[in-house]
């Protein structure tokens, strides 16, 4: 089938008043009012998530470092009182070393 111009131009106009927007009536714009109100969306957090969050909240109000400790050990090293134990130290190292490669 072969269009022509003039055909052409009638089946715009056709299509045309097809997708045409027409007003709306009050009880149309009163319908999509209680539509819209009803597909309202909802977020619901889990009992969990909740309890994930205030955890983040309760870690962020911790300090990095424990000021008080940091300066206990600096104020005992000026004194000449800070020990040093190479053994503990040691064991500890070798502990988190076994402990690691049993983990990864």
């Amino acid at each position: 089938m072969e269009i022509t111009p003039k055909h052409q131009a009638n089946m715009i106009e056709a299509y045309a008043n097809q997708v045409q927007v027409k007003p709306k009536t009050e009880e149309a714009a009163a319908m999509d009012v209680r539509q819209s109100a009803i597909k309202e969306d909802t977020v619901f957090i889990s009992d969990t998530a909740k309890r994930v969050q205030e955890a983040r909240f309760q870690l962020q109000s911790i300090p990095d470092t424990r000021n008080d400790m940091i300066a206990e050990i600096k104020r005992r090293i000026e004194d000449g009182t800070y020990e040093i134990h190479p053994e503990k130290i040691a064991e500890k190292m070798i502990r988190e070393s076994l402990l690691y490669d049993i983990f990864k």
